[in-house]
């Protein structure tokens, strides 16, 4: 039994999707990135072709996985890595086209992590704790 337990960050898996796209910075409307890295139904991280910022919003626009379907969305820009490749979450997206990213994102397995799982220390005492009073 391990005694730390994984902290629990995101809501939703991303998967490894990769695919054209079309991003365009709404402050200029100034094309910042053509490509999708990783994709769920909330958000995605993408290569980052011009300057983004965090709190910038951009339109994306993509081809739903395994359909002929394009997708516009609004979205923020969450966080920027390092490595040239920024995080968005989807501020404006319509009810179908989410209902579609789901569906279609089921069959596709999940993005390789490329950070280490941070440990959950709270969860972890919890379970500590609730172990050593069932033993007395």
């Amino acid at each position: 039994m391990a005694l730390l337990l994984p902290h629990r960050r995101r809501g939703c898996i991303r998967r490894g999707w990769s695919a054209a796209c079309e991003a365009v910075r709404l402050d200029g409307f100034v094309r910042v990135s053509d490509r999708i890295v990783d994709l769920s139904h909330r958000g995605a991280s993408l290569t980052a072709d011009g300057l983004v910022r965090e709190g910038d919003e951009i339109v994306l626009t993509f081809r739903a996985p395994r359909s002929r379907a394009w997708i516009d969305a609004l979205a923020e820009v969450r966080r920027v890595e390092r490595d040239g490749t920024f995080g968005v979450r989807f501020t404006e997206l319509e009810w179908e086209a989410r209902a579609a990213l789901f569906v279609e994102l089921a069959g596709v397995p999940p993005r390789v992590p490329r950070a280490r799982i941070l440990p959950d220390y709270a969860a972890s005492v919890r379970r500590i704790a609730a172990s050593s009073r069932a033993r007395l």
